[in-house]
């Protein structure tokens, strides 16, 4: 759909080669009917009715050919219009798309082209005229061309719109040739949408530059004009007007010959420079006496004059002290520039430098210093490639943007531009600008906002893996409990079962940490004494680490409390104690110290805030191998390590289920490592001045299925530390005083092998159950008048959720009571639900003990 051109239309071709078979066709159709009217000459109507087809079968074989180029023509048209960089879009005369690239669809999404430019349309008043202008051009089919500023993704920005007409010629025995209607139905119109955001920000601090560097040299104390070849005025500044004591707008155009009735030789020197006084005549018809400084330039190819005048020239003492004025306004000007600016030579000296580049490139004496002592060779052979292009164009004036890393490993942007002396003799070009901006910090919080993404991504992902795994490790422990009960002590089965269940809990056990990574475990919190704390622990840590190791506390003084789950925080500073361990390979020391700090600001932690206030830093030090630079964003991953194919090395969750379990208590962890001298971990919990008045206890649940495991060997060689390990309890047969028959529970569970055990587990103990894979078919039971006494669900199902099912069955029968299963935390459960506490929660993956002995308590409440 494109204007008419001389260039091969594919299309074109193929349109006609079409018409063409048509018409063959059509004759082909009436040699045919002439058999019929005159079969006298049948033979001859045969042989044109032969010609015709084998007319009409070449026909088809070209139509194939043309069919084939007209498809690629269009790819290739396609291509280039989605590897445009604006938005490009063809619209019909209904406004509806017919071409667009990938950049259109995502902008304009479903909407006409003005509806959508008029919803983003920003309320200015130049906005509103120039949308309006495209609203005329299409209804005149004319092209336009304007400038919008429009809402984008929350941001202001600019756009260049571009919208013209096409016409497509199509046929249509219907309608006159030039008729309006057929001009609008053929009528398209390409819009065209660049973003010139940047341009416009960029013109904008230019035009505030021009505005101070005009009102600078308006207002200087010395007068400034420029003019014609005829010395017609083209430009002064207010100073030369008061010195005339002329109006500008009266002097503007006005000849210097007319002001100089006798002149001296500024307007006939035969020199390019002319230094000498001048009388010229004032507005009030008087005689001034001023010294010109006056040279002959040419602009773009045209002869001008430009010149100084000085009234009432001071004496050698009053010319020094207002040089050094201008002196000083320009060094101003110079060093309070709030970029670092660096004048080089040829070969890359410094020849002059202001504060700022000072303070970027980290030297106090940049004069005559090489590019070379702070800039990479890669930066440096850059530089010298746009040297030459200044150098070899004498009308190249381009501005190079470079985003480059100093020696010193600090980011930078450098801006270019050549020195050029235009009004002075010499060489017309003599060295480099470069203007400098550090850009450090503002990568270093690209970096670290998108390290917050992965981090929480990667959550997001160990939250629904570990979900799953429980279903998986749910069936296992409890299909392996079933077995156990056929399987006794001196079964030849029984080792292996126990080892199938033991390895079972280990998983469990890792699926808590990937749970406390995404922060989706549940916690038990109260207010300790860090102090008394490490007390208990010291002797833990102790057997950990080994003789070789010295273990060292010095504890603050007024630490108050935190308010952290007891076994949690243990487990916290045992991987922190282990990692240290590996890190010295068995020797050296580690260090906890305990100290009280205020974070008066909010503090960035990730993609987390921090507020203000009291914290309790705990700080974990050892003299090991120290953690590389490279790898200092990536420790609190799931699954990385740096100890890969090593026999114990663990699994790498670690560091990551310390990051979840602190960022879950509130607190957050910093992180200092220096190669080959150790690594400090400085763990931040806020304080609180006093304990809890309610006697918490860290003790878990009877029906629980976290104990914690402390296993140490005597002998500080390797061992296995598991702390809050998810092991499962051995069936205790937990039998309710009489289990009645006619007990009806209703198990509802997506997992098929989680039911399968489930629904064999209760039925054991003489439960009538029905089982159901999905909310919606339990519901479907309970609509057709089916009674339960006990609902026993999953939280987290295809379609409606368990805690919805709740809801809905509630309302039919009230008294019906419910257990709600999760591999997720039972604060999530009751947030489902409202704050509902007519419920009880079992947690995944559970045993088979665990499941009777609730089913049994609920039962029997």
């Amino acid at each position: 759909m494109l204007n008419k051109n001389n260039i091969n239309r594919p299309d074109r071709e193929l349109e006609k080669v079409l018409s063409a078979l048509v018409y063959t066709i059509v004759a082909l159709v009436l040699s045919m009917f002439m058999l019929f009217i005159y079969p006298q000459y049948s033979l001859y109507i045969i042989v044109i009715v032969l010609a015709i087809s084998v007319l009409c079968i070449g026909l088809a074989i070209k139509i194939m050919s043309a069919s084939e180029e007209a498809i690629t023509y269009g790819g290739f048209a396609n291509e280039i219009l989605n590897s445009h960089s604006t938005i490009n879009r063809i619209d019909n005369n209904k406004g509806e798309a017919i071409i667009e690239n990938s950049l259109s669809k995502k902008f304009f999404q479903d909407t006409t082209v003005l509806t959508s430019l008029h919803t983003r349309l920003i309320d200015e008043r130049q906005n509103i005229l120039n949308f309006q202008r495209l609203e005329l051009a299409l209804k005149s089919l004319k092209s336009e061309n304007v400038i919008l500023k429009l809402y984008s993704n929350a941001e202001e920005k600019w756009y260049k719109v571009k919208v013209r007409p096409l016409y497509l010629k199509k046929s249509d025995i219907f309608e006159e040739e030039f008729s309006i209607k057929r001009i609008e139905k053929e009528t398209y119109f390409l819009w065209s949408l660049a973003d010139i955001t940047a341009e416009q920000n960029m013109e904008k601090i230019f035009e505030e530059e021009r505005k101070k560097l005009h009102h600078f040299i308006n207002h200087l104390p010395i007068g400034v004009y420029i003019a014609d070849s005829e010395y017609n005025l083209e430009y002064i500044n207010e100073t030369f007007a008061v010195q005339l004591s002329l109006p500008r707008e009266e002097l503007l155009g006005k000849s210097l010959k007319l002001l100089i009735p006798h002149t001296q030789g500024a307007l006939n020197s035969k020199t390019d420079n002319y230094t000498g006084y001048e009388i010229f005549q004032t507005g009030q018809h008087e005689n001034i006496e001023l010294y010109l400084l006056q040279n002959r330039f040419r602009d773009d190819g045209v002869d001008k004059v430009s010149g100084l005048s000085l009234q009432k020239l001071p004496t050698d003492a009053e010319l020094k002290s207002t040089i050094s004025s201008l002196q000083d306004k320009l060094q101003w000007l110079f060093n309070t520039n709030p970029g670092g600016i660096i004048l080089t030579d040829k070969k890359q000296i410094i020849l002059s430098a202001n504060e700022k580049a000072d303070d970027i490139l980290e030297e106090k004496h940049l004069l005559n210093r090489s590019l070379k002592d702070f800039f990479q060779a890669s930066t440096l052979k850059l530089l010298e490639d746009i040297y030459r292009q200044y150098a070899d164009n004498s009308e190249n004036n381009t501005i190079n943007k470079i985003e480059t890393r100093l020696k010193s490993d600090k980011i930078i942007r450098i801006y270019t531009a050549p020195q050029r002396h235009l009004y002075s003799k010499g060489e017309d070009f003599s060295g480099l600008v470069l203007y400098l901006e550090d850009t450090t910090e503002q990568k270093n919080l690209e970096l670290r906002f998108a390290q917050a993404q992965k981090m929480q991504a990667m959550g997001q992902l160990a939250g629904g893996v570990a979900h799953d795994f429980n279903n998986l490790l749910t069936a296992m422990i409890g299909f392996c409990d079933l077995l156990l009960q056929r399987h006794g002590i001196g079964d030849p089965s029984f080792a292996d079962l126990i080892q199938i269940k033991q390895n079972a809990n280990r998983a469990a056990g890792l699926v808590r940490q990937l749970l406390a990574f995404s922060r989706k475990q549940p916690l038990k919190p109260k207010k300790i004494d860090v102090t008394e704390n490490f007390v208990d622990l010291s002797h833990l840590l102790k057997r950990i680490l080994g003789e070789q190791i010295s273990l060292e506390f010095n504890h603050g003084k007024d630490l108050g409390f935190i308010r952290v789950d007891p076994v949690q925080f243990s487990q916290v500073i045992i991987n922190l104690a282990v990692n240290a361990k590996d890190a010295m390979n068995g020797k050296g020391l580690l260090k906890i110290s305990t100290h009280t700090e205020s974070l008066t600001e909010p503090y960035q932690f990730g993609a987390d805030t921090i507020s203000p206030g009291e914290f309790v830093v705990i700080s974990v030090q050892d003299t090991g191998c120290g953690i590389p630079e490279e790898n200092l964003s990536r420790i609190f991953e799931p699954f990385f390590s740096t100890k890969q194919n090593v026999v114990g090395s663990g699994t790498g969750l670690g560091l990551a289920m310390v990051y979840g379990i602190v960022r879950q208590t509130e607190g957050f962890i910093k992180v200092d490592s220096t190669v080959g001298k150790g690594t400090t971990f400085s763990i931040h919990l806020p304080r609180f001045d006093t304990p809890d008045d309610d006697t918490e206890t860290t003790e878990h649940s009877e029906n629980s299925t976290q104990a914690p495991i402390l296993n140490a060997a005597a002998d500080g060689q390797a061992q296995k530390i598991i702390v809050g390990l998810n092991v499962s309890k051995l069936d205790h047969q937990h039998e309710p005083a009489s289990a009645p028959q006619d007990v009806k529970i209703l198990f509802v569970e997506d997992e098929d092998s989680v039911r399968a055990f489930g629904v064999r587990a209760l039925k054991k103990k003489g439960f009538n159950v029905s089982a159901c894979n999905c909310a919606e078919n339990a519901l479907d039971l309970i609509n057709k008048g089916e009674r339960f006494n006990l609902l026993l669900t999953d939280m987290v199902m295809p379609g409606l959720s368990g805690a919805d099912l709740a809801k809905e069955i509630k309302k039919s029968q009230p008294e019906i009571k419910i257990i709600l299963a999760s591999g997720y935390s039972e604060e999530i459960a009751r947030r489902e639900l409202a704050g509902s506490e007519d419920f009880e929660f079992i947690a995944k993956p559970y045993s088979l003990g665990d499941l009777t002995k609730k089913v049994f308590d609920v039962i029997n409440r």
